[in-house]
């Protein structure tokens, strides 16, 4: 048989060139994967979590012109001093020290409390019964506890401390929305500049979604601030006359952030978790963001966790499409679910706004109530749906925030709960069965995958009854999941330590 070809190359040389051309293709095909690897910002070490990247899922197949939210009778603004949790509370332990020998049933004017506060009292009897037992029985338990146990949880006390210990250096507005939120000479002596302007709002959107994702921001979207969402009073930097009944002009759009708290140990909540980790960083983000528009030219104001809030954020995250109002109270978000803490930036940059997207999820959290059923304090819900349910004139789960922050009072470790996060079926992280969940379960009419997955959740898992997260005799301190290693004092630290339940 010829060695050569009709075209006189040899079969060998054949061979060889075919051989060649493989190694071409197959150098080609590594070139070409380099290159995308080499452009993924996957690759930046350190920085996995600082890019749009983070915000996977494809919201446009579930967007619905708004708005998410409409009045169902006559709207109340929202009040620091009795609304915010923390606010209530700590206007309760004030008036509750200057009188101690009061006893529920006798008049709260005896207290020396506010008309305001006394009033939302009348209305809510049971939020007076449980800060009462907060600090009365729960807060000098807490401290009993503590000393018995505490060493226990020391470690995660110290990983909370690290986040919390930068919150000092996080400033807030100290003056008027109408001084503090435009521009003046930064810290580097930089001047103020007019306005620059963008060439459509489209693109300012996207310019200032890439740059809260380069911030820090696993979440970002923006809408319009809703004046109704605003609180009635106590705007931060403001005197007491200032004018809180009209929304600053400057405030007409926001931008909403969002990060999740470390997944390892928002799992072994109660008792070891802490919010300060994402609080930290989303409030970081959200100064950041703060500052880069300020630089452009345009006023802003940074709502934060660690700075404070002149606004609630939930409903305006809906707004802003980034997910959906749980059973919870929260946005729930398709990639974090309810594990995403988030703030807000108030600005005037003319922008697009993202549309609200219904991917399921007040349908799933009326069968669900895995978050009720695991609360601890009953803090929250058990009806099969929000209807009839009104707060400040719109329609909305009822949260008994009373009962649920003297639970927090009751914890070790860290102070809070966030268990609701933890049991949450959506609060799950990035994989593929998760991933194809996220992607099926919206996109199902009939509810079976839902009801399945659910089922799945709760028969084929274990986890502690409601009862095992109190304290000792009536529980054991549990946790949802066990601590991660790193957080196990008996691993790291000599020194004496009494485990609860044994």
């Amino acid at each position: 048989m010829s060695e050569s070809t009709e075209k006189g190359i040899s079969r060998r040389d054949l061979l060889k060139l075919a051989g060649v051309a493989g190694v071409a293709v197959q150098a080609g095909g590594l070139v070409a994967a380099g290159i995308r690897a080499g452009r993924s910002s996957e690759s930046y070490t350190g920085w996995e979590s600082f890019n749009p990247g983070t915000q996977f899922f494809d919201r446009r197949p579930f967007e619905f012109e708004g708005p998410a939210h409409r009045p169902v009778s006559e709207v109340r603004r929202p009040s620091h001093l009795t609304d915010y949790v923390f606010g209530r509370v700590a206007a309760f332990q004030q008036a509750y020290r200057a009188h101690p020998a009061w006893k529920p049933g006798e008049p709260l004017e005896a207290l020396g409390m506010s008309a305001q506060l006394a009033q939302f009292y009348r209305d809510f009897p049971e939020r007076l019964e449980w800060d009462f037992k907060t600090f009365t029985e729960t807060v000098p338990n807490n401290s009993r506890d503590k000393e018995k146990y505490g060493n226990y949880y020391v470690l995660a006390e110290a990983y909370e401390a690290g986040f919390s210990a930068h919150a000092g250096f996080l400033r807030g507005p100290s003056a008027p929305p109408e001084e503090s939120d435009f521009p003046g000479p930064d810290p580097f002596g930089r001047k103020t500049r007019p306005p620059l302007p963008f060439r459509t709002p489209a693109l300012a959107a996207d310019f200032v979604k890439e740059m809260a994702h380069r911030y820090g921001a696993t979440l970002a979207a923006v809408t319009k601030t809703n004046p109704d969402w605003l609180y009635s009073e106590g705007w931060r930097g403001c005197p007491p006359d200032y004018d809180f009944s009209r929304m600053p002009a400057h405030w007409e759009y926001a931008v909403v952030i969002g990060v999740p708290m470390e997944w390892d140990v928002v799992l072994s909540n109660p008792q070891f978790g802490t919010s300060n980790d994402a609080y930290d960083r989303v409030s970081t983000a959200a100064i950041r963001l703060e500052g880069m528009l300020k630089f452009l030219g345009y006023p802003a104001r940074s709502h934060t966790p660690l700075t404070n809030y002149d606004l609630i954020v939930p409903p305006h995250a809906v707004e802003a499409g980034l997910g959906e109002i749980g059973r919870t109270g929260f946005c729930i978000t398709p990639e974090a679910g309810g594990n995403c803490r988030m703030a807000v930036v108030t600005t005037n940059l003319p922008m697009a706004v993202d549309k609200p997207i219904d991917y399921g999820v007040a349908r799933f959290c009326n069968k669900c109530k895995l978050c009720a059923e695991s609360c601890p304090s009953g803090s929250i819900s058990m009806a099969d749906s929000p209807d009839g349910m009104v707060i400040r004139g719109y329609e909305h789960w009822y949260i008994n925030n009373g009962s649920c922050y003297n639970f927090w009072r009751e914890t070790m470790g860290p102070m809070g709960c966030r268990l609701c996060v933890a049991a949450c079926p959506y609060s799950r992280k990035d994989n593929w069965i998760h991933d194809l969940a996220r992607e099926i379960d919206p996109r199902d009419p009939t509810g079976a995958v839902s009801s399945g997955l659910l089922s799945i959740q709760k028969h084929a898992f274990e986890y502690p009854e409601a009862a095992e997260y109190h304290r000792p005799p009536g529980g054991r301190f549990a946790s949802f999941r066990p601590e991660p290693p790193y957080l196990r004092a008996e691993k790291y630290l000599n020194i004496p330590i009494n485990k609860p339940g044994k």
